[in-house]
């Protein structure tokens, strides 16, 4: 069976993250978290990432992977992991939240990461 789960790098299940009160102009620490092939088969020949959003006027859900940044289009990371992500294996990830400079309406926002691999 092939199956992906978010994790936090002690192999908990990734909580949804909170950023707290984020001041304009500023971006928070990043955290680590690992999608983590946690099946008894590989992810092969495809595995997509994208950040869905929508709207990032009042703020930015920010994730990267190996230095790339993650958009709302579909991006290939198996590449990145040799072609393959065997059982156990995880894809990094940075996630961040950033609020331009400016923005006088900070209210509640969100962001989450979406991703598809061949089943």
């Amino acid at each position: 069976m092939k199956a992906l789960e978010l994790q936090l790098p002690d192999g908990t299940p990734a909580p949804a993250t909170d950023f707290g009160n984020v001041r304009p102009g500023t971006t928070t620490a990043s955290r680590e978290v690992r999608l983590v092939n946690v099946g008894d088969e590989p992810i092969t020949d495809v595995l997509n990432l994208r950040v869905v959003q929508n709207e990032t006027v009042a703020g930015e859900y920010r994730v990267t992977t190996g230095g790339v940044a993650l958009t709302g289009e579909w991006q290939d990371v198996l590449a990145a992991q040799g072609g393959s992500l065997a059982p156990g294996a995880f894809v990094a990830l940075q996630e961040a939240w950033h609020v331009p400079a400016g923005v006088t309406d900070i209210g509640a926002d969100t962001g989450f990461l979406d991703w598809q691999y061949l089943r």
